[in-house]
């Protein structure tokens, strides 16, 4: 399987793996001792799916700071590409891709 059909079938997977889980525990519960307040009967499913979120959200803002260093490199080296285009200049012959 590739292309979508690949991608849909990974999603469903995923999907009915997550169910599943959500309904083995659901009867199961924890106490969340946070220091400064605590949360007493919180369902386990609630609590692993908040945590892989809470994961997801802290990986794409450490992620944002070099994602957005990387895109003003690249607009910089593209305008000195326009530039020096303009100006009649020879270009390197990987350069023009």
């Amino acid at each position: 399987m590739s292309g979508l059909a690949g991608r849909i079938a990974t999603v469903v997977g995923c999907a009915i793996l997550a169910a599943l889980f959500a309904w083995l525990n659901a009867g199961e519960t924890v106490t969340l001792r946070f220091g400064f307040a605590t949360l007493r009967s919180v369902g386990l499913p609630a609590v692993v799916f908040g945590a892989i979120l809470f994961g997801m959200a802290l990986l794409f803002g450490v992620g944002l700071r070099a994602d957005l260093k990387t895109r003003r490199m690249l607009r910089r080296y593209r305008e000195e590409l326009g530039k020096a285009s303009r100006a009649g200049a020879k270009l390197p012959e990987d350069a023009t891709d």
